[in-house]
């Protein structure tokens, strides 16, 4: 199997901004956490850097670049980007095409991030830890990484894939999106997953493979870049993180 993006992410471009971005209904959180540690990470230091991985539209980094912090996307699919570029302001935001496990792009940066899961669009643990390790060459000492993520739910997971059910995510009009799980592995961490968006004209899917990774997994692929858990939460606004968390916005420091 593959362990970057492939053509699926090209595909679900023609339906991103329309119905997959408002799934995921927190950017004003994100926008507000990630503008808030920057300025404590970089005191004094002027502009601070940013660094997306997977921009994809512009959802997180327009609104930072109108805040005035100087931002930097990378992403592997060119029609992501060119929902981006055809977006007001996208020419203050430095856009890379490419995969971020190997995070070709120049500069050294104050922040980096990863929000909405995408971390788990690296297809292998492989593919995952090179791109922490990469991060890490791009931060400046004291700089902190920033990756949102779902707490994986092995038994949900599993009633999925056998009962083989799609749930209507959102509705509009007569068409509805629907998200199943096709197969899981545990062996792998592998969920395979499908997006359903059923019209009128017709139904049109798209395949989508994720490796999830556990939050002590996560906190051990970090220390292998050298970086450390500093701060863990379960959403955007501080809220406590625990057993029961469904989600985790974790911030990794540099320290030299």
């Amino acid at each position: 199997m593959a362990d970057h993006f492939d053509d699926s992410h090209d595909r679900l471009a023609e339906i991103y901004d329309q119905w997959v971005v408002g799934l995921q209904d927190d950017a004003d959180q994100v926008v507000a956490f990630l503008a808030e540690l920057a300025d404590r990470v970089a005191p004094g230091r002027g502009r601070p850097r940013l660094l997306e991985l997977g921009v994809g539209s512009g959802r997180i980094a327009l609104p930072l670049s109108a805040k005035g912090f100087d931002v930097t996307g990378v992403d592997a699919s060119e029609p992501m980007l060119a929902l981006l570029r055809a977006k007001e302001g996208a020419d203050r935001i430095k856009v890379f095409l490419g995969d971020f496990a190997d995070l070709a792009v120049p500069g050294a940066y104050d922040v980096a991030f990863v929000v909405y899961n995408t971390l788990y669009c690296l297809a292998t643990q492989e593919a995952q830890v090179r791109c922490l390790r990469k991060v890490a060459r791009r931060l400046r000492p004291g700089g902190a990484l920033v990756v949102q993520a779902f707490v994986p739910d092995i038994a949900r997971f599993d009633r999925g894939a056998q009962s083989d059910r799609r749930r209507d995510l959102a509705q509009s009009g007569g068409s509805v999106l629907r998200l199943g799980i096709s197969a899981h592995d545990r062996v792998r961490q592998l969920l395979a997953t499908e997006y359903e968006l059923a019209e009128e004209s017709g139904d049109r899917s798209y395949d989508f493979t994720f490796r999830y990774i556990w939050p002590s997994e996560l906190d051990l692929m970090a220390k292998l870049a050298h970086l450390r858990l500093d701060e863990r939460w379960a959403g955007w606004q501080g809220e406590p993180f625990g057993e029961s968390s469904g989600q985790h916005v974790s911030v990794f420091r540099k320290d030299t």
